[in-house]
């Protein structure tokens, strides 16, 4: 394995972006199936190996690797829906917030180290890229407003639950009270936190 650092890392003047995280150039050794795996994965999402393996790394970096710690642990969408059908809407609004009363604190303090607005925007970026949801995160950096949009196909129930959860969770950080929309398979939250 060899790496070099980037001359933002060394102190170098190259580049003057300092929002810009440095880096460093690094060689793994990978199975031939595993990287042809990648590259088909790259062609099809036509993005280069390098961003991949970036993602791939801060998948792992920002989630993965703390995620059991968190008590977190994969399911099928099947499995959520089959849980909810035999809960009506009040009932499972208040599930939700139990839940979050439960763990809420703890899930960011395991995955970040700290329970604050920015931690929980993160995690939530980070979670809807695990879930492989379509979603879009916009955000407006002046007043530190995001509004988050995803398309579940899981059903109105699963709109209700999730949308109740991020609700209560977020609402102990947020500077105005959180909106949120929701339809069968789609969920609209807004969420705007100390500018």
């Amino acid at each position: 394995m060899t790496a070099t650092r980037d001359n933002a890392a060394t102190g170098g003047s190259h580049n003057n972006n300092s929002s810009r995280p440095s880096s460093e150039n690094i060689s793994f050794r990978l199975r031939k199936d595993q990287l042809d795996q990648l590259r088909k994965e790259v062609n099809e999402k036509r993005i280069s190996l390098n961003t991949l393996a970036n993602q791939i790394v801060d998948f792992y970096v920002n989630y993965t690797a703390n995620a059991s710690k968190a008590d977190l642990i994969p399911v099928s969408n099947q499995a959520l829906v089959s849980l909810l059908e035999g809960y009506d809407e009040e009932e499972i609004k208040s599930k939700a917030r139990q839940i979050v009363k439960n763990v809420g604190k703890d899930i960011p303090l395991q995955l970040r180290g700290k329970y604050d607005f920015e931690a929980l925007v993160d995690i939530f970026d980070s979670w809807l890229i695990v879930t492989g949801f379509p979603h879009r995160h916009d955000k407006d950096v002046v007043n530190n407003r995001h509004i988050f949009i995803l398309h579940h196909n899981m059903g109105r129930k699963y709109s209700v639950y999730a949308a109740e959860g991020f609700r209560t969770c977020f609402e102990p950080l947020v500077t105005k009270e959180v909106e949120y929309s929701i339809t069968d398979n789609a969920i609209s939250i807004t969420v705007e936190g100390e500018a």
